[in-house]
């Protein structure tokens, strides 16, 4: 996956941290694990995109608090010896939801399907990476035509591992690997995303499915059950280049629906949809 810092964890803690300017905001959220038992020496730090060093915070009864500076681009980190948890990019700390986080142990069970799911998601989005942009047009017909074959395989591998084995869970195979069969199912017929829905939730309420990733996919099923989306994650080109939103339920909260679930505001997300 593409790495958005590339910052040497070792040569950031050598440096002195800076003063945090007095315009601040506090982020905070639960550090949840599905094994019922959490690490003893968990931290929270923050990379920032722009400037050195690390931010540290603190963690405390299962809970975390880090205080960033009032904007920027942050990728939050929750971290312990033989445990992992899936990073968390903040674009507005300002606007930014409940971002709490779901860690596990780094050896997962499944370590052979971890990597098969990683190469099926690598696939899925080098595929998706050569058609060209919206504004372009449509991709020729041969390109459709192999982009349905290659969806199918990676669809119906996909079902044979949750027929076998359940949802790929976090701590099955890891958040990497959960993130790519995540996509899959998003990338499959409506039929089935609407059918592995269900188990979506089930492992979402055992915080083995962040949050977010929910989110999109009751989006998703809601659209393509003809009903107005609940998060407002579903966008749409016409044949003319022009990107719009899909129907929203309720449009007045949705930036409370969208923080509950970890997703940034409406507006923001909206802007960047539309290349604005």
């Amino acid at each position: 996956m593409t790495t958005l810092f590339r910052l040497s964890a070792s040569a950031a803690l050598a440096l002195p941290l800076l003063a945090i300017p007095a315009a601040a905001k506090e982020l905070s959220g639960a550090i949840l694990s599905a094994t019922g038992t959490l690490p003893a020496r968990l931290e929270v730090v923050a990379d920032r995109a722009d400037k050195l060093p690390l931010i540290v915070g603190k963690v405390e009864g299962g809970r975390y608090r880090i205080t960033l500076p009032e904007s920027g681009l942050f990728r939050l980190r929750v971290q312990a010896p033989e445990w992992e948890a899936a990073p968390k990019i903040v674009a507005d700390p300002q606007t930014a939801g409940a971002l709490d986080f779901y860690v596990y142990p780094a050896k997962v069970p499944e370590p052979e399907l971890a990597r098969e799911l990683i190469e099926l998601g690598e696939q899925d989005q080098a595929l998706r990476q050569e058609a060209p942009p919206p504004e372009q047009g449509k991709p020729a017909p041969e390109f459709i035509a192999r982009w349905e074959r290659e969806d199918a395989k990676r669809c119906a591998r996909l079902e044979q591992i949750i027929a076998a084995k359940g949802w790929p869970t976090i701590s099955m195979v890891g958040y990497e690997a959960q993130d790519y069969a995540w996509l899959l199912a998003q990338h499959a017929p409506k039929d089935r995303l609407k059918r592995w829905l269900p188990l979506m939730q089930a492992a979402y309420d055992r915080h083995e499915l962040l949050p977010k990733q929910l989110a999109l996919s009751i989006d998703r099923v809601l659209v393509d059950d003809g009903k107005p989306q609940r998060y407002g994650s579903q966008f749409q080109t016409n044949e003319d280049g022009h990107t719009f939103m899909l129907p929203l339920e309720d449009p007045e909260h949705v930036n409370a629906r969208r923080r509950a679930m970890g997703l940034d505001s409406i507006e923001r997300y909206s802007a960047a949809m539309l290349g604005k």
